[in-house]
């Protein structure tokens, strides 16, 4: 199902909105029904206040004239003068009333009864009034009636200027959650822009970020940093490219070029052999070539490393099979190529990986060794791996290059004028011993040259079976 576009300025600015329109009704909310609490039980308070008043006066008086509590009754609405208050006195039982007083209108309004259960229960009536009946002396009941209009009405107008502050502050939020995330939004499309605008990979993205929050700086960042990868990646695949092609068309054209020189007047059939056996060496070279080619750049796609054939075999006798060719390369050149090995060799792992990246190693070797010089390469089994050493008299590999010697396509500085390979192959050794779980280490050899180790678990807990037997 296919989604519908939507903005992120938009809904960051509802989210936001909503979000503290929430809060600031909870607040509201709650500090309203806070204040009418309040402006109840000082109602309550206040009732409670008037009977004991009057019930003390009439026990002070001592006397049943209704006359001289009428001048209590007056002197008790006077502390109160925006308040209308009424008072009534029954008789034991409250079944006949003895005497009101104050503004007795209120009696119609709220009509307070002094029955039994509603005793110190304030009775609440409409139009905010409200009333309370207790026992006094002589088991007389006294009730007073309070009109809380007045009181109950700062409630409402509080309430009311809080509804409308509601409001004012969702605009409020709105209209600069609006700004907000509308500059952020613009700063983002901004930005697509400008990487829209980018034309080719030596074009660099430029962008206005004067003021600009951090987190789209540090979006940027990333992206002009993910630009200049792209662009040195490209960068070196151009020259791989155009290096791979130069190196491709002189093996080519010697084959070309010999061939041609062959057929131009008949020959006998060692000089026949002869062009062969060269064609032969050109044509294998081509092939080490394309082979660690198609190698990297399965690697470089993310092959899934449990595609992987994996298998149990003795590294060492492989090895002294798969090396005959680099050890026909090194008589050709001069070269001596020594393999010994000792203790247990086995290993659980890619065969053609590990036996490719034991080639590269050596083939690289006699590459860099002169005339008359030796290359050792010695497999041996010590606590629980393998470990691979190649050893040559060379020129060994500077202490600043020995990181980047393994990354794919880079050839050194000493490698220039010298025909030494692609810059695929230490690259492949690399990654076949990371695929391994093992660990390459360059340093200096004591012939003088570099050496190289491959330290190989065995992994052979890994596999049901660890007879050896490939």
């Amino acid at each position: 199902m296919k989604h519908a576009p939507w903005s992120l300025a938009s809904r960051l600015t509802k989210l936001f909105a909503i979000t503290t329109s929430i809060l600031v009704l909870v607040i509201t909310l709650v500090s309203a029904l806070y204040v009418s609490h309040s402006a109840e039980q000082a109602l309550g308070g206040l009732l409670h206040e008037e009977i004991d008043e009057l019930s003390s006066a009439y026990d002070i008086k001592g006397v049943d004239a209704v006359e001289v509590l009428e001048p209590v009754t007056q002197l008790l609405q006077k502390k109160h003068p925006n308040l209308r208050i009424a008072w009534r006195i029954w008789e034991p039982g409250g079944s006949k009333v003895w005497a009101s007083f104050g503004d007795e209108s209120l009696f119609a309004s709220a009509p307070v009864s002094p029955a039994p259960e509603l005793l110190t229960e304030v009775q609440k009536f409409p139009k905010d009034m409200r009333g309370l009946v207790e026992v006094g002396r002589a088991d007389r009941l006294f009730g007073c009636v309070i009109d809380g209009s007045s009181s109950l009405a700062a409630l409402r107008r509080y309430s009311a200027i809080g509804l409308i502050l509601v409001f004012i502050t969702i605009a409020t939020i709105f209209g600069v959650g609006h700004v907000l995330v509308g500059r952020v939004s613009r700063t983002l499309r901004m930005v697509a822009t400008s990487a829209r605008n980018v034309s080719g990979p030596d074009e660099e993205m430029q962008v206005e970020l004067k003021d600009s929050p951090r987190e789209i700086r540090e979006i940027v960042s990333a992206l002009q940093e993910m630009q200049r990868k792209v662009r040195a990646e490209t960068e070196l695949n151009r020259v791989f490219t155009a290096s791979l092609a130069h190196e491709l068309r002189s093996p080519i054209q010697n084959l070309m070029g010999e061939t041609e020189v062959a057929l131009m007047t008949p020959r006998d059939a060692a000089e026949y052999r002869r062009v062969l056996q060269s064609h032969l060496q050109e044509l294998r070279d081509l092939a080490d070539a394309v082979d660690n080619l198609v190698t990297i750049c399965a690697q470089r796609k993310g092959a899934d490393a449990s595609a992987q054939t994996r298998e149990s075999f003795d590294l060492a006798p492989e090895a002294q099979l798969r090396l005959a060719r680099e050890t026909g390369y090194a008589t050709a050149r001069g070269v001596e190529l020594k393999l010994e090995s000792k203790g247990d060799t086995r290993v659980y792992g890619d065969r053609e990986a590990l036996l490719r990246a034991m080639r590269n190693l050596t083939a690289n070797a006699i590459e860099w060794s002169t005339p008359g010089s030796q290359v050792d390469v010695q497999v041996r089994g010590e606590n629980g791996r393998v470990v691979v050493t190649v050893d040559d008299a060379g020129p060994g590999v500077p202490e600043e290059l020995k990181d980047r010697i393994f990354e794919p396509f880079f050839r050194g500085p000493q490698a220039k004028g010298r025909r030494i390979g692609y810059g695929l192959g230490l690259a492949i050794v690399r990654a076949a011993v990371d695929s391994q779980g093992g660990e390459v280490e360059v340093s200096r050899s004591p012939k003088g040259g570099a050496r190289f180790c491959m330290l190989l678990p065995r992994n052979l807990n890994l596999h049901p079976s660890d007879d050896g037997q490939g």
